[in-house]
């Protein structure tokens, strides 16, 4: 009583699910660089995506420690590299919630120099 195994049922032999096809089938368009079993990269693929993110590597900065302007609290933020070499935004200090504009400047490396200022002072 209670000892005997627990099986699902199977699908009828030859049967597909739906939800999840036996086989996965890419589009033909889809670019070489992501075909299963291409362990080559694509030239032209890496060009676009150097293009597009001209950060490179991935070896930005994204989080950076800075004082607020307005209590001198260290509060860390994180930054978003993909928005660009240069940014200015506005955030809200999590201590004192009082706003600051924070600039952002990316360098070739991907070094951060980040810096904030009180906003409505």
């Amino acid at each position: 009583m209670g000892d005997a195994p627990v099986t699902a049922s199977a699908a009828p032999a030859g049967a597909e699910c739906l939800r999840h096809p036996a086989v996965m089938r890419f589009p033909d368009d889809l670019p070489d660089a992501f075909r299963p079993g291409d362990d080559e990269p694509d030239d032209d693929l890496l060009a676009e995506l150097d293009r597009d993110f001209p950060l490179g590597d991935g070896t930005a900065d994204v989080d950076a420690t800075v004082f607020c302007p307005w209590c001198a609290a260290p509060v860390s933020i994180a930054l978003d590299p993909g928005s660009g070499s240069s940014q200015d935004y506005v955030e809200d200090c999590e201590v004192c919630c009082r706003p600051w504009r924070v600039s952002v400047r990316y360098d070739a490396s991907g070094a951060a120099d980040v810096s904030v200022e009180a906003l409505g002072a």
